[in-house]
């Protein structure tokens, strides 16, 4: 069994774990964290939003965070330099697939990587993912973290996310990558 690297290929737990105040828990692992630069911008595009700005304080000052540039992304941000009222659907999902693609260049095939969703994502990344990765989902990971002790109550960070308006799914999914790639761990 080996580490991960982590990777947040939808904007739910970037989000979520914004509204619990509770972004700093993704560091905890000492894990780099990958961002698809067209889900970055979705979740930061909204300067007037606490969670917005919580994201983007986030990764800009961390090193270990970072945002993976996609060419979806580029075009995106060249639409959007023409025309900032053009519509982008489903950019963020193009920009995922991209990534998956070129997941090389940021870890050995060899290297398992854990993917941290919220499960309404769950049938749109199995069908891009598959092989060594690892699925987690933002509830399964909040508990997780409590379990081995790295945080003191998965339940209070929770409660924050919905009291601030998000309601998350509680479905947990902690699935390791399949033995045939040597399983992974978190």
């Amino acid at each position: 069994m080996r580490n991960v690297v982590l990777m947040i290929p939808d904007a739910g737990p970037l989000i979520s774990l914004a509204k619990g105040n509770a972004l700093d828990t993704l560091l905890i692992l000492g894990l780099p964290i990958w961002i698809v630069d067209q889900v970055y911008f979705e979740v930061t595009r909204d300067t007037g939003r606490h969670e917005a700005a919580a994201i983007r304080a986030f990764v800009e000052n961390q090193e270990l965070v970072n945002v993976f540039g996609t060419q979806v992304g580029s075009f995106a941000a060249m639409a959007r330099e023409k025309d900032p009222a053009v519509r982008q659907k489903g950019l963020g999902e193009a920009a995922i697939a991209e990534f998956y693609t070129r997941v090389d260049e940021v870890v050995s095939p060899l290297d398992p990587i854990l993917i941290l969703f919220e499960d309404s994502d769950m049938k749109r990344i199995n069908a891009i993912v598959q092989g060594n990765v690892h699925l987690l989902t933002t509830r399964a990971f909040l508990n997780g973290l409590e379990r081995r002790g790295l945080i003191g109550s998965a339940n209070e960070i929770w409660d924050e996310i919905n009291s601030a308006g998000r309601s998350p799914s509680e479905v947990e999914i902690d699935q390791p990558a399949p033995a045939t790639y040597g399983g992974s761990r978190w």
